[in-house]
């Protein structure tokens, strides 16, 4: 089909041919074409191209789009000669040309020259692979195949963008076309496709009753739909300052405030407090955040840790924060620059060209995988590989307490601060176990409950093999994680409305018919750098001990706290901070942030000043590209703000004020900073926009699930309806008392302030904190139960090294020793090498002395 008249017009479907059409470029033509707009439309809608349609433009999809042979193998030499029909890769409508390079390209392969007549700009395959091998001579690549390390993902994600780049330059492309233009070439059709990692390829799944450890397979249809080291995806196109990766600027192309302008004038300590939320709800949420969402930042290939940005020569991936000469605080020691560096650029289904994108390196679903690993390796690690359970540390197993945490014993600096060689932090399955010490230990608690479950699964079924057992036992806890989080933690911080609004209110019986493969439950960026940060304004100044009895006993301020969980292995101090999570009142939620946080954020223990993490919100946004708070509020159905005095009514007079005395435009505002600075919806924690982000984002996590605990969809991964009635007794609560050490009474739901009404305090044993029956588990074609569980038995040579550090360290703590000093002085020389003997050094030590 062609149709032309007196323009530069053209829609045709022939063979191999790839056409695109601009619709906003229609809008502006003479008035003949207006009638080409109903005919572009019935095209689209006929040929299904729906979702191009939506993006502004309408590509003509030849046989194999998406479905290449693969491509060719990379050579340095031209690329080999291709049909009449296929040597235009996309279409544009625009001025009738195409580069220099792809005629002389033309000319040189014996093949057509691009249709320059007919008003359209043609992108060449040819064009498309000389790009890509310049770009990959400059830059190098990988070996082909099976990349699935960030580096070499990174790696292919920056010989795409500079073959954007390229393309951009030579066909001199706008910033509309580069977002949604450039991304239609089918990369399987050039070059690229030889080098495309696997698992970005297309690949056949078949059902499985376990989820897979990387995501892979969740949806049938798309398999790499939220898998471990996919990209983040967009709810509105990029807004890079050049349409391909430079950092976000203001409206006008003017360069934004610095974000440490931003957080000190507008997002200052007011130290107001909420009058229900307890700090568990914030320890929870950043849990769920460790579950859902992890950036790949750059690392530095010699010292395996973040370049320095403010000291000498810099990285090229350093994006630091500016800090103004008369800054509140950095000021009175000298500091100008806060480091940061660049998230590492990642690769689309597909190995598609076209804006940056950052890379996931874990799952996107609601899994377990801050419990579990997003990574095979990563689980392997942390299991025990006997009972079905998982590793733990018996520091106070001789005194009747539960076990903590493994040690980190591989690249032991990694996110944490160790006062010195003999002491470790924590192991889990995710890395950010030791970001703050309430992180480890809710990581303790769900450590803990896991091997509870699998000792009571294999009292029931003691012919499963350990495998069974882990793997029941992951499903179950992973199930636990989810009916909390839509069950305790989303009402408090969504309200009611919202939830029912996006269908986020659980089943109370039967099953969950919900499930839709057409969602896509992949983490989106605004939800990553801003939306679900909301809760950085919660943070308390300090952290509380409680008491079992629920006295308070003392607190630490809470930078002291970051990346050094040591406290743990002190006697009865989990219970305590246990205790404390349920018991302290969060900060409000509004637009103030602790100044533990930006002003002390991973404070070295030699300086008296740290990083800001407002400021590192705002600047990780613009540098991942994410549009501006004016944009979401569009794109969340409310109305766009054109001057200052228009936020009135939707955030306080003294928050408008300040913004006006910041931003340029209302369009400059960082997503973050307006999210956070929005009046909460009645009933909720949070405004209009973040209800909208995060709402929508918990709703395809839900939907778009296919292992979600509620679902039936016919697959053996579904539980019982028995097995699901008693999923639905799990609380937050019941996990605490399960797995605490003294710990007899507790609130109903642990996230809200207790109170004797309407969320009372009541015995572990009683009947309103029911336990899960576990005998629901019960294989009908096993043998009967038996009481024998599994038990956790040292090896015998370290068995023997904790033997004798116990005689060391009764030797020396004997009250006759007046010249007793801290163990740091004694544990190397009486412990030796042993990680876990030096650690029962510093345990006993810290709580002797404290």
């Amino acid at each position: 089909m062609s149709f032309n008249r007196q323009g530069p017009l053209r829609v045709s479907q022939t063979p191999g041919d790839v056409t695109s059409l601009t619709l906003k470029s229609l809008r502006h033509r003479p008035r003949h074409n207006k009638l080409l707009l109903p005919l572009l439309v019935c095209v689209a809608a006929a040929r299904g191209d729906a979702e191009a349609f939506h993006n502004g433009f309408i590509p003509t999809r030849h046989s194999g789009f998406l479905r290449g042979s693969g491509g060719r193998s990379i050579s340095s030499g031209p690329p080999p000669p291709r049909s009449d029909n296929s040597h235009c890769a996309l279409l544009i409508p625009g001025p009738g040309k195409t580069s220099a390079k792809a005629h002389a390209l033309s000319v040189f392969n014996g093949i057509p020259s691009p249709h320059a007549a007919d008003g359209f700009t043609c992108i060449t395959f040819q064009s498309v692979d000389a790009a890509f091998i310049a770009a990959r001579d400059r830059h190098g690549l990988p070996r082909p195949g099976h990349q699935t390390d960030p580096k070499d993902l990174s790696n292919l994600a920056t010989v795409l963008l500079e073959a954007t780049r390229i393309i951009a330059q030579e066909y001199n492309l706008p910033k509309d076309v580069l977002v949604n233009g450039i991304p239609l070439i089918d990369s399987f059709k050039t070059i690229v496709g030889s080098i495309c990692p696997d698992f970005i390829k297309p690949v056949t799944c078949n059902p499985k009753r376990y989820r897979e450890y990387d995501g892979r397979c969740n949806n049938l249809e798309n398999p790499t739909w939220g898998s471990s080291f996919s990209s983040f995806k967009r709810r509105l196109p990029p807004d890079y300052a050049d349409g391909i990766d430079a950092p976000r600027v203001g409206a006008g192309g003017y360069p934004l405030p610095s974000p440490r302008i931003v957080s000190a004038h507008l997002h200052r300590d007011e130290g107001l407090h909420d009058h229900a939320v307890t700090i568990m709800l914030v320890a929870w949420g950043q849990a769920i955040d460790h579950d859902l969402t992890l950036t790949v930042e750059t690392k530095d290939p010699l010292t395996k840790k973040e370049p320095k940005c403010c000291e000498g020569e810099t990285h090229p991936a350093c994006f630091p924060i500016h800090v103004p000469d008369k800054d509140p605080f950095y000021s009175l020691f000298r500091q100008n620059c806060i480091s940061l560096v660049r998230s590492l650029p990642g690769v689309r289904y597909g190995c598609k060209f076209g804006p940056r994108s950052q890379i996931n390196q874990i799952t996107s679903y609601i899994d377990a995988n801050w419990v579990y690993g997003s990574n095979e390796k990563t689980a392997n690690r942390i299991r025990l590989h006997r009972g079905g359970l998982m590793k733990s540390l018996p520091v106070f197993r001789e005194y009747g307490m539960k076990d903590l945490l493994p040690l980190k014993l591989e690249e032991p600096e990694e996110g944490c601060i160790r006062p010195n060689s003999d002491v470790y932090c924590f192991d889990a399955g995710d890395n950010r176990v030791n970001e703050q010490l309430v992180l480890a230990v809710v990581h303790t608690m769900m450590m803990r409950e896991h091997n509870r479950i699998a000792v009571e699964l294999y009292r029931y079924n003691p012919h499963w093999d350990d495998e069974t057992l882990y793997q029941e036992t992951r499903k179950i806890v992973a199930a636990s994680i989810q009916h909390i989080t839509y069950n305790e933690f989303l009402p408090m911080v969504l309200g009611k409305e919202v939830m029912h609004k996006y269908g986020l209110i659980l089943e109370k019986h039967g099953y969950f018919d919900g499930y839709d493969p057409s969602i896509d439950a992949s983490m989106s960026s605004n939800f990553v750098t801003a939306a679900f940060r909301f809760g950085h304004s919660l943070l308390p100044s300090t952290i509380e001990r409680w008491s079992p009895a629920h006295k308070y006993v003392a607190s630490q301020r809470l930078s002291f706290m970051l990346r050094q969980p040591y406290d743990l292995y002190k006697g009865g101090w989990c219970d305590q901070y246990i205790m404390g999570l349920c018991n302290q009142v969060a900060q409000a939620m509004d637009d103030a942030v602790t100044q533990e946080v930006t002003n002390h954020l991973f404070q070295e223990p030699d300086k008296k000043w740290g990083m800001d993490l407002a400021a590192i919100n705002m600047q990780r946004a613009r540098e991942h590209g994410v549009p501006s708070y004016n944009a979401f509020r569009v794109f969340c159905g409310m109305p766009k703000i054109n001057r200052f005095d228009e936020l009135l009514g939707w955030m306080t007079n003294k928050t408008v004020k300040r913004y006006s005395d910041v931003y340029r435009h209302p369009d400059d505002i960082d997503l973050w900073s307006g999210g956070v600075s929005e009046r909460p919806l009645p009933g909720s924690m949070v405004g209009p926009t973040f209800s909208c982000l995060i709402g929508l984002t918990f709703k395809e996590l839900r939907y778009g699930d296919r292992f979600w605990y509620e679902n039936r969809g016919g697959y053996d991964s579904d539980f019982t309806l028995e097995q699901l009635e008693e999923i639905r007794k799990v609380k937050l609560s019941r996990i605490i008392c399960d797995n605490s050490d003294d710990i007899k009474t507790m609130q109903v739901y642990a996230m809200v302030l207790p109170d004797h009404e309407i969320n009372p305090r009541v015995p572990c044993n009683s009947g309103i904190l029911p336990r899960m029956d576990l005998s629901k588990w019960r294989d009908p074609h096993g043998p009967h139960p038996r009481p024998q569980t599994p038990s956790f038995e040292l090896p015998a040579s370290q068995k023997s090294s904790l033997n004798q550090c116990f005689l060391r360290l009764a030797a020396l703590l004997v009250p006759t020793r007046p010249h007793y000093r801290s163990t740091s002085s004694f544990s190397a020389p009486f412990c030796g090498m042993d990680p876990l003997c030096a650690m029962l050094c510093y345990a006993v030590d810290h709580s002797l002395m404290c």
